[in-house]
């Protein structure tokens, strides 16, 4: 059944509903769906809630109405379905043709309006932004594509975890949609919400079993992560198998499988990485460092045909626009991995604030950052505020009066000119670079004691079950426990519910689970807490039972950790890259670039005002130089991109690559992490400004003072 014949059928259906009321109905009564159902559809509602693409979808298909080809469906079916967009292939490719066409038409008119009168835009300026008509045509087209991968990507660690809680689960009790319910119910996110959605299918009688629901849901996955479904196929096998043996392997083959996909997943993205990050590395940093040196050059004897517009364009907007996109197309098939995650975003310090412990007060960060820049760019914002000309000077700026802190009477200094603009550049990010650490400094220091102690909980959790295997009464086993991992900061965890179970005759739920004295309010880490709900699940059938459950959990737990650990060698020679990159090459090769156009500039206008002399001297008919000359083309110096506005536009291209490589690095040691990732990025901006503003002075200084020093 095609698409069309699709859409006319749901009219028809549409308009047989049309006044039926439909359950839970409205009798008056509290009977209907149940309380939970109805916060489920709520929230489905929300998320569901047809947001702006949507709409832009359906308008335009109401206009245009263009039939998607077999191509088309194939391509935007899968990303589509997995999305739950309410919107097909059709209605996307009438979009993706009408806003094309909308936005060239803008254009056409822009541009015959700007030809009648001036023109008052460059041509060139114009051609560009008729790119922009096709461009957003394809992002029309495409966005359900990217997506839908960046759904993958936010989900990835959850796949993982998802099986794991399940398996857990069903260790204890074999039961395909209590484990579903189990994990569900502890994951926060995408995948959560889907394994809600295939409980409710069943509850509201959408499909008969939990088994056909499940496989309802897979087909939206399929040709994403195979390893997944796979995953979850044979925890439905596992379900059907009444042998015990054979049930306990297949749960094993189903973490095994996704642990093993991943980590072959991984080896070969790791293999695949090395060409995208030569390219990054080209096209990010050597390719327009060159094209830097030689603009002033270029600029000079070309005119007025590149402009300060041309190079902003270029190096702030197209260029990062470029790499960014660059970037998320690679981290696009970046394989799922784990990360830690706490109970909740209000158990761990806020980002963006910074705790100033003698007072014991938190502050925003923004201000500070703020303030630095206020502080580093000062000498630049009075010196243009007082001098707004840049140099080569004008001849109306040589006749105004050159500060003392630019030059003073002895004319502008060119080191003096360039040292205003960089103060303003690197003030922006060394401002940026200390709000982002200081603003995620408490933060990064909980989530890592965090992850320590997540990675110290398989090995505590082995003792424990260890203990109770023995016949230890589980106050008992606690203490043990405690005593053997005295060394660990999980040991806590035993310590305090053995106390609770003494002292204040809790039981063992209570002395975990407790809000007000409970083991866990001390440690807020979601896989902590989940784990120890299937322990608690699997005691109710025995110690034996509970034993088993926590030497087998701490098992998948260390294996998962394994697996995150050969993750990360897969990715040292590519991480390594893209570090010295950040570090290094891009700021100091930038900081060269600045500092040698500053010299050619200087050596050029040097040189026109020698010329000048002796043509003053001789006499232009007698100098042997024919019009035009050297000193004619030299006298184009006018139209030369000036150093310190060479320099805003690198200053603030270096902010904008450090950022792209902080997150594309981040996103491929850590995954989603945001604090990580902040931190990170604060760093490479503070030594980046650094070494680039280093860099700058040195090489100006240097091959400046030589020009200078030229007898002419």
């Amino acid at each position: 059944m095609d698409e069309k014949e699709r859409n006319r059928l749901k009219e028809i259906v549409d308009d047989l509903n049309k006044g039926m009321e439909l359950p839970p109905y409205n009798t008056g009564s509290e009977r209907g769906y149940s309380r939970e159902y109805k916060e489920y559809k709520k929230e489905e509602k929300e998320d569901q809630r047809l947001s702006r693409y949507e709409r832009l979808c359906i308008k335009f298909s109401e206009i245009l109405d263009i039939r998607a080809g077999e191509r088309t469906q194939e391509k935007l079916s899968p990303p589509l379905s997995l999305l739950k967009w309410d919107v097909t292939p059709g209605m996307v490719l009438s979009a993706a043709v009408g806003v094309s066409f909308s936005m060239f038409a803008l254009w056409a008119v822009l541009f015959l309006v700007n030809m009648l009168l001036g023109p008052l835009i460059p041509i060139s300026i114009m051609v560009i932004a008729g790119l922009i008509a096709v461009g957003s045509g394809a992002y029309i087209y495409y966005k359900p594509v990217y997506d839908a991968k960046n759904k993958v990507i936010k989900s990835s660690g959850e796949m993982i975890l998802s099986i794991l809680y399940m398996v857990i689960y069903m260790r204890s009790s074999p039961n395909l949609e209590g484990a579903i319910r189990f994990a569900g119910l502890n994951l926060e996110g995408p995948i959560s919400k889907d394994l809600k959605g295939i409980l409710w299918d069943v509850e509201v009688g959408k499909f008969n079993n939990i088994e056909k629901s499940l496989e309802n849901y897979t087909r939206a996955w399929k040709n994403y992560n195979d390893d997944f479904l796979e995953s979850l196929q044979l925890l439905k096998a596992a379900v059907n198998e009444p042998n015990k043996e054979r049930r306990e392997s297949l749960l094993q083959d189903s973490i095994d499988r996704i642990l093993d996909g991943t980590q072959e997943k991984m080896k070969h993205y790791a293999q695949g990485l090395k060409t995208p990050v030569m390219i990054l590395n080209a096209m990010g940093a050597m390719l327009p460092v060159l094209g830097m040196i030689m603009l002033p050059l270029i600029s000079v004897f070309m005119g007025s045909s590149i402009t300060i517009t041309h190079l902003f364009l270029t190096f702030n907007i197209m260029l990062p626009g470029f790499l960014y996109w660059f970037m998320q197309r690679i981290l696009s098939s970046r394989p799922p991995t784990v990360s830690s995650k706490p109970t909740s975003e209000e158990s761990l310090p806020t980002r963006g604030k910074y705790l100033i412990e003698s007072l014991n007060i938190e502050i925003p960060t923004w201000p500070i950052g703020l303030g630095i820049f206020m502080f580093i760019g000062f000498y630049g914002i009075v010196g243009y505020l007082i001098f707004p000309y840049t140099y080569p000077l004008s001849e109306g700026a040589q006749e105004a009066s050159i500060p003392v802190i630019l030059g003073g009477s002895d004319g502008a200094s060119p080191l003096a000119m360039l040292m205003r603009s960089l103060s303003i550049t690197s003030g922006l990010g060394l401002g940026i670079g200390t709000a982002l650490i200081l603003g995620n400094k408490k933060r990064k220091k909980a989530e890592e004691n965090l992850r320590k102690i997540e990675q110290q909980f398989p090995t505590a959790l082995f003792q424990l079950g260890n203990k109770i295997s023995g016949g230890t009464p589980i106050e008992l086993a606690l203490e043990e426990a405690a005593e053997s991992t005295s060394d660990l900061e999980i040991s806590d965890l035993f310590k305090e519910s053995s106390r609770n179970i003494r002292d204040m005759g809790m039981t063992f739920e209570k002395s975990i689970f407790d809000e007000s004295y409970g083991s866990l309010r001390n440690f807020p880490s979601q896989m902590i807490h989940t784990v120890m709900k299937a322990i608690l699940k699997s005691s109710d059938k025995g110690t034996h039972m509970a034993s088993m459950a926590m030497m087998t959990i701490s098992k998948y737990l260390d294996n998962i950790h394994k697996t995150q650990e050969r993750l990360n060698d897969l990715m040292e020679d590519t991480t390594t890259t893209i570090l010295m990159l950040a570090y290094l090459l891009a700021p100091i090769v930038s900081g060269i670039a600045v500092g040698m156009s500053q010299t050619i500039i200087t050596a050029m206008y040097e040189l026109s005002n020698s010329f000048s002399e002796i043509e003053g001297e001789i006499g232009g008919s007698q100098s042997g130089v024919s019009e035009p000359g050297f000193t004619g083309i030299l006298g184009n110096l006018d139209t030369a991109i000036p150093p310190e506005v060479l320099q805003f536009v690198v200053g603030i291209y270096l902010i904008q690559l450090l950022f792209i490589l902080g997150t594309f690095y981040m996103k491929i040691r850590e995954g989603e992490n945001k604090t990580y990732r902040n931190m990170f990025i604060g760093k490479i901006l503070i030594s980046g400004m650094i070494f680039y503003s280093l860099s700058l002075i040195i090489v100006s200084v240097l091959f400046g003072s030589i020009v200078q020093g030229v007898p002419t």
